[in-house]
């Protein structure tokens, strides 16, 4: 089978991850498969570019303006081109850009080709922005609405996104297909009485970081009752205005601000304890990370993390900064027993739902249908 996925770029995040791993079970299983790029990787972000060159596909990168991906002119013609000359079976498109480009690029060509859309997200629900981008996102996903009407496929990665898709048509009736994890080894259950605690994810408003910081300082308060020991360890970058903005907030002793870590498994065996603190996500994609490395996870209560987490069965969920401290404090005394329960459970949870082979399987019976 030819298959042609098409994304914004290939800075690392979520969508990103979950394409790589995907293409390559697809090159593993003898699918010739292209990728579309619309424009190029945003700065202070690591590219995968040389991972998905690793696979022995094809790239096609989209040098256009930044803010005209997927509705440059010259964009759409060289995609159609490009598609109309190689002759794919399936267009699989990852962004609301390259779900524009994949329509318009399908609506020209001269033979269909079947197109597959993933939701990744619920766009246009994140914190950041003003009245003006709000008005304007909710105009583009009005019409981003009527373009997945149009997908041969639509694809949701949650039971979440599927919800919200459906507050916006009823008619949209996406597959729910999360994204699939591999089991990590980890060596055995830390069960050090310092907290280890970490968080990684893109820098940004909507990620909750000022709240973790702020219950982990009430927590290294000496004065406090609810005084630990502990090091918290942030991952990631953002926008350069809010990185000074939450270093201000974290200046303080025992934070670490790590930058952009490359070896996720180094930071990953390096904590005992992994805070999701994000305020809206399509799933969490580094929560199942956290999960497979056999760490203690706590996520704020909200869906989708609360369909991956059962509260102090595989995780634990808190809905205010009080809880999120509580939930430390009682973590940091609970027995290696439980730990290890908790730590099993969750990587139970991640064989049983979250296999990165039943994710395959389930997108290759969608491109047959």
């Amino acid at each position: 089978m030819k298959v042609c996925h098409i994304i914004n770029d290939l800075s690392r995040g979520g969508s990103e991850s979950h394409l790589y791993s995907l293409v390559e079970l697809q090159r593993e299983n003898g699918h010739d498969v292209s990728v579309i790029l619309l424009g190029k990787d945003l700065k202070f972000f690591f590219s995968l570019e040389d991972s998905f060159k690793e696979l022995d596909i094809e790239i096609v990168r989209f040098n256009g303006p930044k803010k005209l991906q997927g509705f440059n002119p010259f964009s759409i013609f060289r995609s159609v081109r490009y598609l109309s000359k190689v002759k794919f079976d399936v267009i699989h498109s990852h962004s609301p850009r390259s779900d524009f480009l994949s329509y318009i690029s399908n609506l020209l060509l001269p033979e269909k080709i079947r197109w597959v859309v993933t939701v990744h997200g619920k766009y246009g629900t994140y914190l950041e922005g003003n009245r003006f981008v709000d008005i304007l996102r909710k105009y583009s996903i009005s019409i981003l609405v009527k373009i997945w009407l149009k997908a041969d496929a639509v694809i949701a990665i949650s039971k979440s996104i599927e919800d919200w898709m459906s507050d916006l048509n009823k008619t949209l009736k996406p597959n729910i297909i999360p994204y699939g994890i591999k089991i990590q080894e980890r060596p055995s259950v830390d069960s050090s009485n310092d907290m280890k605690i970490g968080f990684m994810g893109r820098l940004n408003q909507n990620k909750g970081i000022e709240d973790l910081i702020d219950t982990f300082k009430e927590l290294k308060n000496e004065n406090s009752s609810d005084f630990i020991n502990a090091k918290l360890a942030i991952a990631g970058v953002g926008i350069k205005a809010y990185e000074k903005r939450i270093k201000q907030v974290g200046d303080y002793k025992d934070i670490k601000f790590l930058g952009y870590v490359s070896d996720r498994g180094n930071f990953f065996n390096s904590i005992n304890l992994f805070v999701f603190s994000s305020y809206s996500e399509g799933l969490g994609l580094v929560l199942l990370e956290a999960m497979s490395y056999g760490i203690i996870c706590v996520s704020r209560n909200i869906e989708p993390m609360s369909d991956i987490i059962v509260d102090k069965e595989n995780g634990y969920l808190f809905s205010s900064n009080e809880e999120l401290k509580e939930i430390i404090t009682l973590i940091k005394n609970i027995s290696k027993k439980d730990k290890g329960s908790i730590v099993n459970n969750a990587i139970e949870t991640i064989k049983n739902s979250y296999s990165i082979i039943h994710m395959y399987l389930q997108i290759e019976e969608v491109y047959s249908a």
